[in-house]
């Protein structure tokens, strides 16, 4: 018998405990998963400057690729139908979305990866590297690559490159959720307001998300890079949109391999 993929949390089930538990601990990552699945489903024109970018860095003969912070999947999909690929996240709520469309993602820290030389190609985006430490991400992205494997990832230089400030409304037949969006700059701290109101009964209730992410100088990246182990370290800024960079760099062949 095939054993049964968990249920990915629904957008009334994160209304629930948003009415239920207000000053608990909410985020996009968790009880909001629903919500930032929401906000990914569709975005193809995204995923397809996130190929482009993949495509002009990752060579003809790539065969096994490992996205880094995987989420719900969305790019996971992409690459699942031209490479062996495989996601991780840290994040259960987001992998149950990975799930249900059959896509190899398992759980794990993005800095303490279990693969050892498994993969041709590794690569980040939406930011993900921001909320670990540099050092040790770049060090699991190494140990995962055989040797001339290739990482890729973007990260944000200031706080140009998060979630723009504004509010946005979501809804199903019960429930009505305003999020608010305001970016403080220098740290740069994304705080989020969300406001759920269940239409049958007037029941209303908001929480707040507040996430520090951490900014990168290109500069100072090739350097982690190079002391990870890394060669070849390109930062493209034009590549990164606004406030943001992307950057590319080779596992480098250690004597006696």
């Amino acid at each position: 018998m095939t054993p049964s993929r968990p249920r990915p949390p629904s957008f009334g089930d994160m209304c629930e405990a948003i009415l239920s538990d207000p000053d608990g601990e909410h985020s996009l990552y968790t009880t909001l998963a629903p919500l930032y699945a929401r906000l990914k489903a569709g975005d193809d024109e995204t995923l397809d400057a996130r190929r482009r970018i993949l495509d002009a860095r990752l060579p003809a003969d790539v065969s096994r690729v490992l996205e880094l912070g995987c989420g719900v999947g969305e790019l996971l999909a992409r690459l699942s139908a031209r490479y062996d690929a495989v996601g991780v996240d840290s994040y259960p709520r987001l992998l149950a979305f990975a799930a249900v469309r059959s896509l190899n993602a398992v759980l794990g820290d993005v800095t303490r990866l279990p693969f050892r030389g498994a993969f041709d190609a590794a690569c980040s985006f939406d930011y993900r590297v921001a909320s670990v430490p540099l050092a040790e991400f770049c060090e699991a992205a190494r140990t995962s690559l055989r040797p001339g494997g290739i990482l890729v990832f973007d990260a944000p230089s200031d706080a140009r490159a998060v979630d723009a400030s504004g509010v946005e409304t979501f809804r199903n037949g019960r429930y009505h959720l305003e999020r608010a969006v305001d970016v403080a700059r220098d740290p740069v701290v994304v705080r989020s307001d969300y406001r759920v109101t269940d239409r049958r009964t007037g029941e209303t209730a908001v929480t707040t998300e507040r996430r520090r992410l951490r900014t990168y100088d290109p500069k100072g990246v090739r350097r982690v890079l190079r002391e990870a182990g890394f060669e070849d370290a390109e930062v493209c800024v034009d590549a990164g949109g606004d406030g943001a960079f992307v950057a590319s760099a080779v596992r480098a062949v250690e004597t006696g391999e």
